[in-house]
């Protein structure tokens, strides 16, 4: 993974050089607005399918006889209820799989960007996204306990829908992906082709936080801050790890853990769970409120710390790469 590789040993340079683009295509016209432009695009081109397949679900589901003085009629009824059961969510989460063919195929044709740039490749797979999984669970056993011991929240253990836990798996592995190849692999990879990496990272984390900024039950100053953070967060691990799967095994891992097995909302949305999640009102900061643990403040100091242990653990993998090319260097010109 040339690519990716030389965009994190970038960080931390601080040569003009070094904050340059990498990539076919480096005297690309596009800017930053138009770059970020074309990924929203992309995102509401692909939701489009998702909301076809949404919105024949909910009408059908919701259409209902009645009978009438003049016969019998049919009447339509659609609350935020409907929008938000089961079904839908799980519809919404396994129709993300047109995001990911739609930002693969626009940045293989149109944009000239390779398989690798955005992160796909075999070397290391299972045990990266493995590794990424592992991470989000224990970073989310971590974050039970401490609502735990806090009394921030109280954990009532319900019968476990199986099958609906299978699906919400799959449905996460889609939606986790998707959302790592636009923001990570696709953006990324396109704002390197002409700012630093450090410009993309930052880019990339903000729209990563306004495209959750717009969930149902709304968001708070703390909740953006984490999902921002996150945003941070999974890119460097995509640069450390030089593939999509290390963040995009977090990313799924994060989601499901934190919905289906513990029971707190996703982002703001409600998910079944093995565990019945009640929350102390009173510490909204610990828990997160009707967001989720996404909005208290231990999911911010989780988050910081990894962004800064991976920080340097690519600066030390990037010494080491450098080391590597001067003894390869020397040792050819003898």
């Amino acid at each position: 993974m040339k690519e990716i590789y030389e965009a994190s040993s970038r960080m931390g340079e601080v040569s003009e050089s070094a904050l340059k683009t990498y990539g076919k295509d480096k005297k690309t016209n596009n800017n930053l607005f138009i770059s970020i432009s074309k990924a929203v695009g992309l995102f509401f081109a692909s939701q489009m399918f998702s909301m076809i397949l949404i919105t024949v679900y909910l009408v059908h589901t919701n259409f209902t006889k009645k009978e009438t003085a003049e016969g019998v009629g049919y009447n339509f009824s659609l609350g935020m209820s409907e929008i938000l059961s089961t079904n839908s969510i799980l519809i919404l989460l396994l129709s993300e799989i047109f995001m990911i063919a739609i930002f693969v195929l626009y940045a293989r044709f149109k944009e000239n960007l390779s398989l690798q740039s955005l992160g796909f490749v075999r070397k290391n797979m299972p045990m990266s996204y493995l590794a990424g999984g592992a991470g989000a669970a224990l970073s989310m056993l971590v974050l039970a306990l401490i609502c735990k011991a806090t009394g921030a929240m109280v954990f009532t253990h319900d019968a476990a829908n199986v099958p609906l836990l299978i699906l919400f798996a799959v449905g996460f592995v889609i939606q986790g992906l998707a959302e790592e190849v636009m923001c990570r692999g696709y953006l990324i990879a396109h704002i390197t082709r002409r700012y630093s990496v450090k410009t993309a990272v930052i880019a990339s984390s903000i729209l990563f936080a306004l495209l959750h900024a717009f969930n149902p039950s709304g968001i708070s100053f703390v909740a953006l801050i984490n999902l921002f953070l996150f945003g941070v967060f999974a890119s460097l691990m995509f640069l450390y790890s030089e593939n999509i799967w290390l963040c995009a095994g977090f990313h799924t891992i994060w989601n499901f853990v934190q919905g289906n097995v513990i029971g707190a909302p996703v982002s703001g949305i409600p998910i079944p769970s093995i565990f019945k999640m009640n929350a102390n009102e009173n510490m909204s900061i610990i828990n997160g409120g009707v967001f989720g643990l996404e909005g208290g403040i231990p999911v911010t100091v989780i988050l910081v710390t990894g962004c800064v242990i991976l920080y340097f653990l690519i600066k030390r993998k990037e010494k080491r790469t450098q080391r590597n090319r001067s003894v390869k260097g020397s040792l050819q010109t003898q």
